[in-house]
């Protein structure tokens, strides 16, 4: 999975987003690192044994945390799809969609 997130305010947003789901007790044997070559994305490759609504729960419960114009860009196997502060009613679903859960 690929991840890129920008907004206002947009200091430390992807070293936010690395920690939280680095401290996500459920995602821990998931390693996210920085894509090379691209400062502004992370990414995450889920273990077999984790479905992708755990990653689609921390995702959306960290964006849920922000405050102001923050998006969030998700790549799956599926798709790619992009949330927000502002769309937080539907994250959930977009982001299973594109992370390839039915």
């Amino acid at each position: 999975m690929r991840m890129s997130v920008w907004g206002e305010p947009e200091e430390h947003l992807l070293a936010s987003l690395e920690n939280w789901l680095q401290l996500d007790p459920e995602l821990r044997d998931a390693p996210v690192q920085r894509e090379p070559h691209a400062d502004d994305r992370l990414w995450l490759e889920l273990p077999d044994d984790h479905t992708p609504s755990v990653l689609a729960g921390a995702l959306s419960t960290w964006l849920s945390t922000r405050i102001g114009d923050v998006r969030l860009n998700v790549t799956g196997p599926d798709g790619t799809v992009e949330v927000s502060v502002s769309n937080i009613a539907d994250h959930m679903v977009l982001l299973r969609s594109a992370l390839g859960e039915r």
